[in-house]
């Protein structure tokens, strides 16, 4: 005896359909975001490596323009008949506070910069097959657990717990840590599956207008990193270009004649300062 083959509606048959269009797009969405996670972690560890070494210089030299900008402010002031040094250094602290500050925080985040860039040095790089497997596995994951494909508030909830692990291992490399998440079994939502088919379908036509929007914002993501000073400094590096090296000469000459002018200015100051120059 034959079993009883049921026959499909229109309607469960269209929702079908969308199905497989929202499976496409989720495999497009977890691309793309393995995509922005991996440009976002290699420019980040690019940009480590420029703080260490070339950040490291800029602040040395915005300290030295600086000074040579508080020494002229000084130096105008007692020529300007100010004879009261105590006064002056005043009007230059109070004048100068905001810039300086700006110095400050920019060196604070040099050192994280010189930090990472530590860090990062001592970890041993992955061969290609690995970085391959290590981008897969992400790419699988956030098509798996990603928050953005959740379909209830609750899902979202739990998938935004799972991908801060997932993010965490990748930044790390820990190819072992995703491997373990992989391992877990994905969350299902069962009243979703108590819905009719109707609502189904709605759903689907909804789920698969977010994830085009997805989408579209994700691939404006990467145009937007791929047109950062970051990215063109990186990519120019990653072509054989020495551009770190480049900037650290050319920081380092200024530097110099910075703090040759500033010695000459602190100079003139004392001369000015005790009467020696008008």
């Amino acid at each position: 005896m034959h079993g009883i083959v049921p026959i499909q509606t229109p309607e469960e048959r269209e929702y079908l359909r969308y199905l497989a269009e929202i499976e496409s797009r989720q495999g497009r969405v977890a691309g793309l975001q393995a995509e922005v996670a991996t440009l976002n972690l290699t420019l980040g560890r690019f940009n480590a490596e420029y703080q260490s070494r070339v950040g490291a210089l800029f602040v040395e030299l915005d300290r030295a323009r600086l000074a040579i900008a508080e020494y002229e402010r000084r130096i105008a002031s007692l020529q300007q008949g100010e004879d009261d040094p105590a006064q002056v250094e005043r009007d230059v602290a109070a004048e100068f506070a905001d810039q300086r500050a700006d110095v400050e925080a920019n060196a604070e985040e040099t050192r994280q910069g010189q930090r990472d860039f530590a860090r990062d040095r001592d970890t041993p790089p992955l061969d290609a097959t690995t970085a391959n497997h290590l981008k897969e596995l992400y790419r699988n994951l956030a098509k798996r657990y990603h928050p953005d494909l959740a379909r209830t508030d609750d899902e979202r909830r739990w998938r935004e717990v799972i991908m801060r692990r997932v993010n965490a291992a990748f930044g790390r490399r820990d190819v072992a840590a995703l491997q373990g998440v992989a391992q877990e079994a994905d969350a299902d939502d069962p009243a979703f599956e108590s819905r009719s088919v109707g609502e189904k379908l709605v759903w689907a036509i909804r789920e698969v207008a977010r994830l085009d929007d997805l989408i579209i914002g994700l691939e404006g993501e990467l145009v937007a990193i791929r047109a950062s000073d970051a990215y063109h400094l990186w990519h120019r590096q990653e072509s054989g270009e020495n551009v770190i090296e480049a900037l650290e000469t050319d920081i380092s000459t200024q530097l110099a004649k910075a703090r040759d002018q500033l010695r000459t200015l602190i100079a003139t100051y004392h001369l000015v300062l005790n009467g020696q120059m008008p």
